[in-house]
């Protein structure tokens, strides 16, 4: 008898290994329509027939097999409708195949208790909600209408090893069943969560690649290329597969900069800093810090671009270094007409309304190109006039140049363009940033200059603060630079009206009405 039950068991074990394999997306769902209950019964059915070709005669007419387990699992998986499939199939199998039935009260008991083990579980499966409490009642249902048939037809030794095997058999498919179950769940959390790492993955390389205006360049520890987006190949003009995987960006860099940068981190940090270590300790020392680089092309042309290093971490251990620089050349170049064509304010020594206004219509032409915003401040000195009256125009000359010097230092943006735009009114060009950096670069600049603590009796606080204006557009040609212009000033008028040494963003004007009063 052992033999064949353990026979059973494994051909059951097989089966459901086999069902959950075939079947586990349609158990995954809540759902099951009633087509697939009653394929759960008919493949629970034939192995059903399976089992009873390999179960234990007792004498012509008992059979000991694991039918009664079978049952309960279709019943588990299809309710009711699937544990009467099961039945059937089990009772057509057992009148054909076996040969043995015969219309006594002891053939048909046997097959009268399956039928009322099948309708049980069917019914405790849909009532009871605890997965270990439907088991545990089916099984116990099905050990007692063996043991009220074995007692209808007397009670053998065989009796009482057949309960023990249908209930620890009961109870480890159940155990089996919750394993596949737990399986299948973490199975599906880890294809979705696969999937949305494709996605993921996707799209950070989509918004890689969509960069055409920035090169982005990564490499490892080693200093072996791994990543260069479109950006990248058209700056450099090299294709992608002649960069990744080269020995070191300092191919496209030039070796005597990369060497003073060297010099200079070895200074800060205290040890020598050589070749590609140069990148690396310089992501690590100055995450955000934009610098003005060299960049060789392909065809040996030189470009200037303005390049931040930023450390690629994973599980907060860096493994590499990403560079990502934008193309400065043509503003390299308009600084250098600038100094050629005298475009510096002759007495702050920074640019002036002429190189503003020509600036300003570049700056303007890439934001439009590039779809990046726009900011503009406009400041001035409070009470200028009443300085001049009380201290004279050379020491109002002096201040000008003074408050031009702290807001140099205050602002220390590369990308920013600081000019003179008249009188004691002074402009800020800050391309591709929000209205918060922009609002707090302002923000930097007011209390920086307050807190240089000028001295001018002729006002509240008796030092010269600043008032100013801020505004941000995103350009396109519907649009002027002459817009961003006058709502700076609208802005900077604003501040000036509601109490000065304060800053003003366009946006948050309560109404938009100009003052065209005389401050």
């Amino acid at each position: 008898m052992f033999r064949y039950m353990i026979a059973n068991f494994a051909l059951l074990t097989a089966f459901l290994f086999l069902f959950n394999h075939l079947f586990r997306g349609y158990l995954m769902k809540d759902h099951r329509t009633l087509r697939f209950k009653l394929l759960i019964g008919i493949m629970h059915g034939c192995c059903a027939l399976f089992l009873l070709l390999f179960s234990y005669q007792v004498n012509g007419t008992s059979f000991i097999d694991f039918r009664h387990i079978v049952v309960i699992s279709s019943a588990y998986f299809g309710g009711l409708p699937a544990s009467l499939v099961t039945v059937v199939f089990f009772v057509f199998g057992r009148v054909t195949l076996m040969e043995t039935f015969t219309p006594l009260l002891t053939s048909i008991m046997p097959l009268f208790s399956i039928t009322l083990a099948a309708i049980g579980s069917g019914m405790i499966m849909r009532i009871v909600k605890s997965y270990s409490l439907r088991w545990l009642l089916s099984v116990l249902l099905s050990m007692t209408l063996i043991t009220v048939v074995s007692l209808l037809r007397g009670i053998t030794n065989d009796t009482y090893s057949y309960l023990a095997f249908v209930g620890l058999g009961g109870l480890f498919t159940a155990s089996l069943i919750a394993f596949f179950s737990t399986t299948n769940q973490l199975t599906i959390q880890l294809e979705h969560s696969e999937r949305k790492y494709r996605s993921l993955h996707a799209l950070q390389e989509a918004i890689f690649q969509s960069a055409v205006g920035t090169a982005i360049v990564a490499f490892d520890y080693q200093g072996e290329i791994t990543h260069a987006n479109k950006g990248a190949e058209k700056m450099l003009g090299y294709r992608s597969d002649e960069l990744i995987g080269k020995a070191s960006p300092l191919i496209f860099h030039d070796a005597n900069e990369v060497e003073t940068y060297g010099q200079e981190l070895s200074e800060k940090i205290g040890k020598p800093v050589h070749g590609i270590n140069v990148f690396f300790y310089g992501a690590s020392e100055h995450v955000s810090e934009a610098r003005e680089w060299s960049y060789i092309r392909k065809d040996g042309a030189r470009l200037t671009v303005l390049m931040t290093l930023s450390p690629l971490l994973l599980d907060g251990k860096m493994v590499g270094v990403i560079g990502s620089a934008t193309d400065i050349s043509e503003r390299k170049k308009m600084e250098d007409q600038l100094k050629q064509l005298s475009l510096l304010d002759g007495l702050t020594k920074i640019a002036n309304r002429r190189f503003f206004d020509e600036m300003l219509k570049h700056e303007w032409e890439h934001a439009m190109q590039h779809q990046t915003g726009l900011s503009l401040l406009f400041f001035d000195i409070d009470h200028f006039k009443a300085y001049n009256d009380l201290y004279g125009h050379q020491a109002g000359d002096d201040c000008l140049r003074k408050v031009t010097s702290i807001a140099k230092k205050a602002l220390n943006h590369p990308a920013a363009t600081f000019a003179r735009y008249g009188g004691e009114e002074f402009t800020v060009i800050l391309p591709a940033m929000s209205t918060g950096q922009a609002v707090q670069m302002a923000e930097n600049l007011r209390l920086s200059i307050e807190n240089a603590a000028i001295p001018h009796n002729g006002c509240m606080k008796n030092v010269i603060t600043v008032s100013i204006g801020v505004s941000i557009c995103y350009p396109d040609a519907n649009s002027a630079p002459e817009e961003l212009i006058a709502k700076a000033d609208e802005a900077l008028y604003y501040s000036k009206w509601h109490g000065r040494n304060r800053i003003t963003n366009y946006k948050e004007i309560p109404t938009k009405a100009s003052n065209t009063s005389t401050l």
